[in-house]
């Protein structure tokens, strides 16, 4: 292999592994919004569940150390883990191990830092169904 090809060749691996690393970065650095800002958007309705299909979550935005709302794309629960979960608000990354195919009161969830390693675990409380609140202006 020429001298020069060699050189092109490492240059495009650089590139690619400079625009992964600023990617994650840019991701790891995003953080929730403010808490009480996030919650009095929603309003919980009592009705609770113990366990939801992996299946049908389609997203979990955490809100703070002690809770995130998990979405089904039809219904929007609140999970208040029993306990504060150090870190999770700040790296906004965990890791659930399912081995039923649901996320379950009891699971417990790992927060994962942005070395990959991780700064703590806790445990998932019930699921409680929120409504979205309506914004003044908004047709209900």
């Amino acid at each position: 292999m020429s001298r020069m090809s060699h050189s092109l060749r490492s240059v495009r691996f650089i590139g690619g592994a400079l625009a992964i690393a600023c990617a994650f970065a840019a991701s790891a650095g995003a953080r929730p919004a403010d808490p009480e800002e996030v919650l009095s958007k929603y309003e919980k309705t009592g009705e609770t569940t113990t366990c939801l299909s992996l299946m049908t979550i389609r997203r979990t935005d955490v809100v703070d150390d002690y809770a995130m709302l998990v979405s089904t794309g039809r219904d929007t629960y609140i999970n208040e883990m029993k306990g504060r979960c150090v870190g999770l608000r700040r790296e906004s990354r965990y890791v659930h191990e399912a081995t039923t195919g649901k996320m379950c009161n009891g699971d417990i969830i790992r927060v994962l830092d942005s070395f990959g390693g991780f700064r703590g675990s806790c445990t998932l409380g019930d699921f409680e169904k929120v409504i979205e609140i309506p914004e003044e202006g908004e047709a209900e």
